[in-house]
């Protein structure tokens, strides 16, 4: 993939996001303006904003693939994405009556914005220190997500994984919370290191300082080779 398609398949995301805002606005005030609100305008409405969740999710994935910080989670996000705003469209206008098809399409969606979520996450630049904080991300994200999905298929009648659900949904929104917090407070230490492998630039001083300790040096080489030479001149005239 070329370095202009993330870009490219971000701003299709932008555009997209942005167009099915404006026309569920404008659907929505249509609505209350002229009092009718049936079951064609309820199915216009949820589509624009079905398809504004997910511009989201592959806007967020878009982003974090233009970074070149990984490919694997962008790419199955939006897949994802598309696959879920598609399943769950086509279903409610053709009216699809299958449990299981829902379930499907559910389940697709809740991945899809798990892998949005992380790919925001992972645009994060930590230091060494705190890249536990996204590994831990990873594997409560896709947990809450998995645990969500069981749910839709399973259907238990118990409280427990009810619970289970909300503490993990509880250390999802700390782990989204602190992972920024890291970033931030990572940034003295990544601007250390960016500085000690930013190349030397000709006109600073320590670049004039090089230079002139190393034509010190040629000098020094071609006078002891100068003063050599004399010495083997005058040693063969005597």
């Amino acid at each position: 993939m070329s370095a202009s398609q993330p870009s490219e398949i971000k701003k299709l995301f932008l555009y997209t996001l942005i167009g099915s805002v404006l026309l569920c606005a404008v659907l929505g005030i249509l609505a209350i303006l002229s009092g009718s609100w049936g079951w064609l305008q309820v199915r216009i409405l949820l589509t624009t904003v079905i398809i504004s969740g997910a511009s989201i999710c592959g806007l967020a994935c878009a982003a974090y693939l233009a970074t070149n910080g990984g490919r694997v989670l962008p790419a199955i996000g939006i897949v994802l994405a598309l696959a879920g705003a598609a399943t769950l469209i086509a279903g409610m206008w053709i009216d699809v009556g299958s449990a299981g098809y829902w379930k499907v399409a559910a389940s697709v969606s809740v991945f899809a914005v798990a892998c949005g979520h992380l790919a925001l996450l992972s645009m994060a630049r930590l230091a060494d220190w705190f890249w536990w904080s996204l590994v831990v991300a990873y594997v409560v994200i896709f947990g809450v997500a998995s645990l969500i999905v069981a749910l839709i298929w399973i259907e238990p009648d118990g409280s427990g994984v009810f619970k289970l659900v909300g503490v993990a949904a509880i250390v999802d929104a700390a782990v989204t919370i602190v992972i920024p917090i890291f970033h931030w407070l990572s940034r003295p230490d990544l601007n250390v290191e960016k500085q000690s492998i930013r190349p030397m630039s000709p006109d600073s001083p320590d670049a004039v300082v090089a230079r002139l300790k190393k034509r010190i040096a040629e000098l020094e080489r071609k006078t002891k080779a100068l003063e050599e030479a004399l010495q083997a001149s005058a040693a063969k005239r005597s």
